[in-house]
């Protein structure tokens, strides 16, 4: 299945990158989001390394493992950038770094953060970005907006054979509702599917759909799983989840700021994983 929709998603997404500019910040903002985290774990007391890993580019789990062990690190604690767990994520990420390690003779203790999407401090971080777009809504339109929570997609099969995924994004976004200064209606959706599989829902061009029917006035939408801007977000949402909801009458269209490389992004990263040193 994951080369059939890599098949498929080849030509349009090559297309999505190049209506954002032929690139993506991902790498340089999980660098600086790294840096920020080794400075305030220093300030902390804690003599540590962060290294990067990426998936499907360079550093890839290789060139990270290689790094951390010519600096001479005693135990390996892996932080997966994905708020919330799935086995097609976190899981297969843990299953990446553990080959490296194993290939190059390294019996260091591993610890996995596995999930933080209900951590305080992620939850709090993600609230301020919420309120910061909420805080623009004018009054008389508050009654009508709608909040759009928009995680990436995931087969309906792996669903199935109990990966927790949805779960956990609903537990995020219930939690963000909750610090919310302005409550506003919304829902959680899901975006990126690809492929003639069924993938888990709603779809987020569906949602759209609806708010428009329903004569919504305002319309924000939340990259709930995602902490930096890439592709999904800018151009997903800034580009193609905008012209749909334009095309659909909806002209008051805003998406929240992705957690990047804020300031509070360091002592966030560190509260989650100090738990773990």
């Amino acid at each position: 299945v994951s080369t059939l929709v890599a098949r498929v998603r080849a030509p349009r997404v090559r297309s999505h990158y190049e209506s954002i500019g032929r690139g993506s910040p991902i790498l340089l903002t999980t660098q600086l989001q790294a840096a920020a985290l080794e400075t305030e774990l220093a300030a902390r007391g804690h003599d540590v390394v962060v290294a990067v890993a990426h998936r499907h580019s360079r550093p890839d789990t290789g060139a990270a493992v290689d790094a951390i062990l010519a600096a001479g690190v005693g135990r390996v604690v892996m932080l997966p950038l994905f708020p919330q767990y799935s086995s097609s994520t976190t899981g297969s990420s843990e299953a990446e770094l553990r080959r490296p390690l194993g290939e190059r003779g390294a019996d260091l203790p591993l610890t996995v953060v596995r999930s933080w999407c209900e951590h305080p401090s992620y939850l709090d971080a993600q609230t301020q970005l919420v309120d910061e777009m909420l805080a623009g809504v004018p009054d008389e339109k508050l009654s009508t907006a709608l909040v759009v929570f928009s995680a990436h997609g995931l087969p309906q099969r792996i669903v199935d054979r109990g990966d927790p995924y949805p779960e956990e994004v609903e537990a995020t976004v219930a939690a963000v509702v909750s610090r919310l200064q302005r409550p506003v209606e919304h829902v959680v959706a899901y975006q990126s599917r690809a492929g003639p599989i069924r993938w888990v829902g709603p779809d987020v061009r569906e949602v759209i759909a609806t708010a428009a029917a329903d004569s919504r006035a305002w319309l924000g939408v939340v990259p709930i799983s995602f902490v930096s801007d890439h592709v999904e977000t800018l151009y997903e949402i800034d580009i193609a989840m905008r012209d749909h909801a334009a095309a659909a009458g909806i002209g008051d269209f805003h998406r929240s700021r992705c957690l990047g490389i804020d300031p509070i992004v360091g002592p966030m990263l560190a509260d989650i994983i100090q738990e773990h040193l």
